[in-house]
């Protein structure tokens, strides 16, 4: 079965050097010449930006041949973000505008204005767009009216939201917030509680939940940052936690891994195997994996904590 990332290339042809500007004084601004993310359900950051200033788009398991290219042309200045799906890339600009590409045809088929400087970060999904700019702020746009009859943007501009001091450096959402990183090195909240280093921390709702080297799990209010609760069962430092407003699964210096109840604070099962440090892990609605200091990689069924699959050979 193909994957998303092959499906839109085959259907797109390899988008090989597009946008041919050089990347300079924002990019710098940055601190970045390369850049690669995840792959998201709309296939962000596929693309690099190369020391040579193109944007390119390519298959990895493609090296034998000349590849296609298509050259899309229109914006007048260096190309920051790009983001695309199965019909459309959407691109931002040192020109200041967010341009909107048919992924068939190449053609430019809607520009917004509302950046007073370059726009440097952008993330959609079905229902909105969210964009960083240089001029320190960030604009929610609405994207079940991209492509409707060319008007006045105001229209399609649901928020201007104002705050940075610098600019908008990049961006990331879910259905209840907006994060977003600036050079500002602004500071909305400092939670004070552990005696030992933070390890580890994770964002689930309007909780946080950290991990110290002083053997304890917190839980914070994110809004008021308001302490919650302490998770108490492990005897040495914790490296690793992951939440998804259920469970706590962390692991510690103690060589186990806890199971704990959100809402009781309780540790509900320990699972012992490893023989040294339990430096990573994550978890699903069935199995818990963790990597180890003992060089192992195990797997765990969540709901009974046995062992299904132990790892030995591989890592030195």
């Amino acid at each position: 079965m193909k994957s998303p990332r092959h499906t839109l290339l085959g259907k797109s042809r390899f988008f090989n050097k597009i946008f041919a500007k050089n990347i300079n004084d924002d990019s710098k601004d940055r601190g970045i010449t390369r850049r690669q993310l995840s792959p998201t359900k709309y296939h962000q950051n596929y693309s690099e930006v190369e020391d040579e200033g193109f944007y390119t788009v390519e298959d990895s398991a493609t090296k034998i041949g000349d590849c296609e290219k298509t050259y899309l042309n229109g914006h007048s200045d260096s190309v920051y973000c790009i983001q695309f799906d199965e019909h459309k890339i959407v691109t931002g600009s040192r020109d200041k505008t967010i341009k909107f590409w048919d992924i068939k045809t190449g053609e430019c088929f809607q520009t917004l204005y509302g950046h007073e400087l370059s726009v440097l970060c952008l993330q959609y999904n079905d229902k909105i767009m969210v964009s960083g700019s240089s001029d320190k702020t960030i604009i929610i746009w609405d994207m079940q009216r991209v492509g409707m009859p060319k008007g006045n943007n105001s229209v399609i501009q649901l928020r201007h939201l104002t705050g940075h001091s610098a600019g908008v450096l990049d961006i990331c959402f879910d259905d209840f917030y907006i994060v977003s990183c600036s050079k500002d090195s602004t500071c909305l909240r400092t939670l004070t509680g552990h005696r030992g280093p933070v390890n580890a921390v994770q964002l689930h709702g309007n909780r946080i939940i950290s991990a110290s080297g002083d053997a304890l799990i917190k839980l914070w209010n994110l809004e008021s940052g308001e302490f919650l609760k302490d998770f108490i069962g492990h005897t040495r430092g914790l490296a690793c936690v992951q939440f998804d407003g259920k469970w706590v699964v962390s692991g510690s210096n103690d060589k186990t891994i806890k199971i704990w109840d959100v809402e009781t604070a309780q540790c509900v099962r320990t699972l012992e195997g490893h023989t040294d440090l339990v430096r990573t892990l994550h978890f699903d609605e069935d199995k818990i994996v963790s990597g180890s200091y003992d060089q192992t990689v195990k797997v765990w069924e969540l709901k009974t904590g046995k062992q299904l699959l132990d790892f030995k050979e591989g890592h030195t």
